[in-house]
């Protein structure tokens, strides 16, 4: 695709999400609005998730621990050593973003389920530190009273006020994820998730490519846990356990695994699912370890790419503006 095309893609990308989000502020639904900031929020370490498992084929359990990085790494340095909230959070990202690496020294000398145990052990480590640490974390408890994100001494307090931050940051990521996947070491990763021996015969170093999207996938998932932390105003561990991480691979594995845009339809579709669920309380992580196991076995290109391939098999006659345009052919011939 030409540099034109891909500007050409990525404006008319903005505007549909631009004239969505406009859509919705003018609802004036603070349920919708709440429901599009969350879903900002969660497309963030998606991406990253989805950089480090379709491109470079490395599964993880454990994107919910460089959340909670984020999150209260972001709160605790902007607590304790009184910085403004955006220097915090970029320091937590840079923080997820090195902790991410250093793991992956470790765990990407293993393969396969042995990866995704390592990855899921770091998961539930996190977590039992954020419950156990309770001088620090505040254990259960969580911490309370956390600074607004401002902007030119504006503080983005309500829903409405901090959907175009979230939504604009998550454009960024997009992009941002899109042109690497476009660029040579993009086809690195592609490479080296294909066959690691391959990878090594074209001069590509296959440890150093996984470290760096490790580190890229902790940065995306540090800055949405930090963002969600100074928007919600309060953090505890729990939405930063094991159940957020089947989440995160569920809403993958919907959009697909090679699909960076893709995620934004596996985003709103556990969004949606997450608020019918509520009901269940605990129980819910159950039914998104079936639709996983669902997607895995009869959609494994994503339920993007499934539904694609059932509207190509469709009739003809059966797909949507089929039927004008055969009449239009019918009057064109007679």
């Amino acid at each position: 695709m030409s540099q034109s095309a891909m500007k050409k893609q990525a404006l008319s990308r903005f505007l549909i999400l631009a004239a969505v989000l406009a859509l919705a502020a003018f609802s004036n639904n603070p349920y919708v609005i709440n429901l599009l900031v969350v879903c900002g929020l969660y497309a963030l370490p998606a991406i990253g998730l989805s950089l480090l498992m379709g491109y470079t084929g490395q599964i993880s359990l454990g994107q919910s621990a460089f959340v909670g990085v984020g999150a209260y790494g972001s709160v605790l340095l902007a607590q304790h050593l009184q910085l403004d909230p955006w220097y915090s959070l970029a320091l937590a990202t840079a923080l997820s973003a090195f902790t991410a690496w250093s793991l992956g020294w470790l765990v990407f000398r293993l393969k396969g389920h042995h990866l995704a145990m390592a990855t899921l052990a770091i998961a539930l480590i996190l977590h039992t530190v954020l419950v156990e640490w309770r001088s620090v974390t505040g254990g259960p408890d969580g911490i309370s009273a956390i600074d607004p994100i401002s902007i030119a001494g504006y503080a983005l307090l309500d829903d409405l006020h901090f959907l175009p931050l979230a939504w604009l940051v998550c454009y960024a990521g997009l992009c941002l994820a899109d042109y690497l996947v476009r660029s040579p070491f993009g086809l690195a990763m592609r490479t080296v998730s294909e066959n690691e021996a391959v990878a090594r015969s074209l001069g590509i170093d296959a440890a150093q490519v996984k470290r760096k999207v490790m580190a890229l996938s902790g940065a995306y998932a540090g800055l949405g846990g930090a963002l969600y932390a100074h928007w919600i105003g309060y953090i505890s561990p729990e939405p930063f356990s094991v159940a957020f991480s089947i989440k995160l691979l569920l809403i993958v594995a919907l959009g697909g695994v090679s699909g960076v845009w893709n995620v934004l339809f596996g985003v709103f579709i556990v969004v949606i699912v997450s608020e019918w669920l509520k009901p269940l309380g605990r129980l819910d992580v159950v039914i998104y370890g079936l639709l996983l196991i669902v997607v895995m076995i009869y959609c494994r290109q994503g339920a993007v790419a499934a539904l694609a391939g059932l509207y190509r098999k469709l009739p003809q006659r059966l797909r949507p503006g089929a039927r004008a345009g055969l009449k239009l052919q019918g009057r064109t011939s007679a």
